[in-house]
């Protein structure tokens, strides 16, 4: 430990006691020097202990009050005189000022060499660099073990006890944990780091803050979402330890950043390699209990991609402490997910419209899952954000309320446009749907169509042919509407995500027929 000027006294050999000034002997000292010039402030800095034989001391009353205030400005942690010596046989006034700032002075026996303070001093320092390298040797044997895989909340726990401190990784705005599992934050710490200027409160230094009886030291940790790391302590917290903690952790942080990535990628290939049906069910369970996934309460989840991203909903995942198998596939993305409860929570989390299919029979049957997902998300709700496909109806009964009915509802109404679009190689029912896409507005369709007024009027009028309804009825254009939806709902058509240039024989098959 760094030794005092109270620690100086105590040292039975160094025959040395207070006279003046008591109160601030805790003060601690980083060297300790003999200096008999008039000014000794001049050469000695913040935590030097002055040693003097008396010599440089004023005889003047006042002159001796003027001395004790400028060592006490400078910073210098107190003063030992050698008793006997060169000092003025009256240092009333010296001690009276000493003890009224609080400066210690000690008399030292006449008998103590000053070379024997310097090396208590320096040996106190010894046996804190000692403590200090003890304690760095430490932190990186933890380091080794998080390599070998002890997890974050272990590692912080042991880095915490390698010096002698209290750890906690938080969120830097709510100071939240940084994920789940990790030890949060006390209420009455959190309140008081909360109340810090804003201005630091990103600010990538060390931020000392007094809280309860200790202090807390809040350190940046480099990550690739940002971190926080707050140590207390009752003690004095060494900074130069708590750098080499914060890069041990930075490289645990990263070693979760490239283990989530690949978690990411891997369930990714899962879900397309199920959905392609490249896998047999066997193989499918192995793979998906390798993800950590309970096959016996799977279900199939899909939201939509542009209310969010795959990354947002593994940061909520990694706060939340669950886990899905997540794919962003077109405009979607589909999890597969065997925790209702957590499914909850994750909604609630990402404030997003999710539709979840019906618990899976065969582990051959994703494609049906999917298109059940497709029908709940259909039927999901501000009121129902969380929509089951077992639930369907209860919100929107106007839409098809299983699979059978969507596939009903579109051959009956749209079966017929199909069979012509597959056997004249035309795309009316692309049209169809991008012409109620844009409100029936003739110029918008065209451009978006990239063809020409005219040929649009060509493609809407086969249509109501065909279909025998009228896009001028807004009655005929629900129906036309809502069998595109239930199209989409069974998966009975590719829907194309954008508008492409049609064959010259293809425009002349329109105005033959037309």
């Amino acid at each position: 430990m760094p030794i005092t000027l109270n620690d100086l006294a105590q040292i039975p050999e160094l025959r040395s006691r207070v006279i003046a000034g008591g109160r601030g002997g805790n003060k601690l000292v980083s060297w300790a020097h003999v200096c008999e010039l008039p000014d000794p402030s001049e050469w000695l800095g913040k935590g030097d202990v002055l040693m003097t034989t008396g010599i440089g001391i004023p005889v003047d009353a006042s002159q001796q009050a003027s001395y004790i205030q400028r060592l006490h400005a400078g910073g210098v942690a107190g003063m030992m005189i050698g008793d006997n010596m060169k000092a003025p046989a009256c240092l009333d006034a010296l001690i009276k000022e000493a003890e009224n700032l609080g400066f210690p002075v000690l008399m030292t026996e006449y008998g103590v060499p000053f070379s024997a303070v310097t090396k208590a001093v320096m040996e106190a320092y010894k046996q804190l660099e000692y403590a200090r390298s003890t304690a760095i040797t430490k932190i990186y044997e933890t380091a080794r073990l998080s390599i070998q895989g002890i997890g974050l909340p272990q590692l912080l726990k042991s880095l915490g006890s390698d010096v002698g401190a209290v750890l906690h990784l938080v969120d830097p705005e709510t100071l939240r944990p940084w994920m789940a599992g990790l030890r949060e934050l006390p209420d009455s710490h959190r309140e008081v780091l909360l109340l810090r200027p804003r201005s630091v409160r990103s600010t990538p230094i060390i931020q000392r803050c007094a809280v309860e009886a200790g202090e807390t030291v809040l350190m940046s940790v480099p990550s690739y979402r940002g971190g926080l790391l707050a140590a207390h302590s009752a003690e004095a917290l060494d900074y130069g330890l708590l750098h080499h903690i914060v890069a041990v952790i930075g490289i645990e942080l990263e070693r979760l950043k490239v283990e989530r990535e690949t978690k990411l990628r891997l369930g990714s290939e899962l879900i397309d390699d199920l959905l392609h049906k490249r896998v047999l069910p066997r193989q499918a369970q192995s793979r998906l209990e390798a993800s950590g996934a309970d096959v016996e309460h799977l279900r199939m989840a899909v939201c939509e991609g542009a209310m969010i991203s795959v990354k947002e909903i593994d940061l909520a995942l990694v706060r939340q402490g669950f886990e899905l198998i997540i794919r962003a596939q077109g405009e979607e993305i589909i999890f597969l997910c065997w925790d209702d409860v957590s499914l909850e929570r994750l909604q609630s989390t990402l404030n997003v419209l999710i539709g979840v299919s019906d618990i899976f029979d065969y582990l051959d049957d994703f494609t049906n899952a999917l298109r059940e997902a497709r029908l709940a998300l259909a039927h999901a709700t501000t009121s129902m954000p969380l929509s089951f496909y077992s639930d369907a109806g209860v919100s929107a009964p106007w839409l098809p309320q299983n699979l059978h009915d969507a596939t009903e509802a579109f051959h009956k109404v749209l079966g017929g446009l199909a069979e012509y679009d597959k056997a004249q190689h035309t795309p009316l029912v692309h049209t169809l749907r991008t012409f109620l896409e844009n409100n029936r507005s003739w110029v918008n369709t065209a451009l978006k169509l990239h063809i020409h007024k005219q040929t649009l009027v060509y493609r809407v009028r086969r249509i109501e042919d065909i279909t025998g309804r009228s896009l001028d009825s807004t009655d005929d254009v629900s129906i036309l509407w809502f069998a595109l939806k239930a199209a989409d709902l069974a998966g009975a058509l590719a829907k194309r995500t954008s508008g492409s240039m049609v064959s010259a024989q293809a425009e002349e098959n329109y105005k033959t027929v037309g």
